[in-house]
């Protein structure tokens, strides 16, 4: 009776709101059941990128999708590395580490920015980094904006929680897709945003902002105070050194970031990545709620992960040098495959987002390419928006060594289609 009486009641006030949100919860809970939609980061929609990968990553023999660079070998890093991190990890014990991260990694992480300090860092696995972050800010009722299509849980944490959401989304332009600041700042100035999220290079279009337009958005949230969540998981591979934006924690005093060694940094196995930010209340309940999650890093990943921290000009030239080869070949094979393939170039990042021309769905293509060419390609209906599915786009990798047997796999697909 009191669960029913607490949910058709409706409080105007935001803090009463969250009160409630949390009351309906627990007594859910201690019922049984769980509470109403949107009250609880519990009630997430499956993850449909990852469910499609569970599915098919290990299945297929060549993957023409990946969204990382061409992994690192164990091996290779310890090379590479310096005495201090050969000493580190000749010496590693296998406890507990601390719950922020290894002094030395999170000093090294610094040094690629201009103002962060070690206490300003929190060493997490990168999608621990969103979901503890979005919970950290976020309440029943907020205003999120946020970059779209895009990684999943940069927008389905938020909704879970009850949030308002604003999907940020790139024009079909003349010249290929291109984000507009004008459709970002329509929102910000007609709604009380709390957060921006965006993800530039972005992730799965390619795109990225100019310097003036990316200085346009983070002055806009300032003028509005809202935070800003910036995943830069992609920053490091801009194809140009003029493209390359200023990390947000660099430009906003209540910005978040969120990057690792994932992508340009080539070490996906080792699931560290950090969340970065000046705010220092936002930092503590990050803490905080991290007690919930991992508590601390993997001590061998923060060694292996210093090494590549530090040997990061190395790694990013030979990522980028592979990059540009595959954007060379990728070109080519488009232009000689016109009718099966619209190319639209990519301005940063591991990724590009070009469209099939194909009378079935492009679910139905994905699926006949990987179970008869035994070639997998990332169709766009895994990012939950309509147009993109109807424009019947796909997810190419960029970073991989080798794609020309995929390539070939893949063509005559095409030839068989026709």
């Amino acid at each position: 009776r009191v669960v029913k009486r607490l949910q058709a009641s409706a409080p105007t006030d935001p803090r009463r709101r969250h009160l409630r949100a949390a009351a309906i919860n627990t007594l859910s809970l201690c019922k049984g059941e769980m509470a109403d939609k949107g009250t609880t980061a519990t009630d997430l929609e499956p993850f449909e990128l990852e469910r499609f990968f569970a599915k098919w990553e290990f299945e297929a023999s060549h993957l023409l999708c990946c969204s990382d660079c061409e992994p690192l070998a164990v091996s290779e890093l310890l090379e590479h590395a310096d005495e201090e991190c050969l000493k580190e990890w000749n010496e590693l014990v296998l406890g507990y580490t601390m719950a922020n991260g290894s002094e030395l990694l999170r000093r090294e992480v610094c040094k690629m920015y201009a103002t962060l300090g070690e206490e300003d860092v929190n060493i997490v696995v990168p999608e621990e980094g969103i979901y503890l972050s979005m919970l950290a800010l976020l309440k029943p009722g907020d205003h999120v904006v946020v970059t779209f299509p895009g990684y999943q849980s940069l927008y389905e944490v938020a909704r879970s929680l009850g949030c308002t959401m604003h999907y940020w989304k790139p024009r079909f332009d003349s010249d290929g897709l291109r984000f507009h600041t004008e459709d970002v700042k329509s929102v910000l100035e007609s709604h009380d945003v709390k957060l921006v999220v965006m993800n530039f290079p972005h992730n799965p279009t390619g795109k990225t902002l100019t310097r003036e337009q990316h200085a346009e958005v983070v002055d806009l949230c300032r003028q509005k105070q809202c935070y800003l969540f910036g995943d830069e998981m992609y920053r490091l591979l801009e194809y140009e050194a003029a493209h390359q934006l200023r990390s947000n924690v660099d430009c906003y005093e209540r910005a978040i970031i969120l990057s690792g060694v994932s992508k340009a940094l080539s070490c996906p196995g080792l699931r560290i990545g950090w969340i970065a930010s000046h705010d220092k209340a936002f930092m503590r309940r990050l803490a905080e709620l991290k007690d919930y999650t991992t508590i601390c890093p993997s001590g061998p990943s923060e060694v292996l992960a210093l090494m590549a921290v530090r040997q990061r000009g190395r790694i990013v030239a030979k990522n980028k040098a592979i990059i540009a080869e595959n954007i060379a070949t990728l070109e080519k094979f488009c232009a000689e495959h016109a009718a099966h393939v619209s190319w639209d170039p990519p301005q940063a990042g591991s990724i590009a987002f070009p469209r099939v021309v194909t009378d079935k769905t492009v679910d139905q293509f994905c699926e006949g390419l990987a179970t008869q060419r035994d070639t997998l390609l990332l169709p766009a209906t895994v990012y939950g928006d309509e147009a993109f599915a109807k424009d019947k786009r796909v997810r190419f990798g960029l970073g991989r060594k080798n794609i020309a047997e995929g390539l070939e796999r893949l063509a005559a697909f095409f030839k068989e289609q026709a």
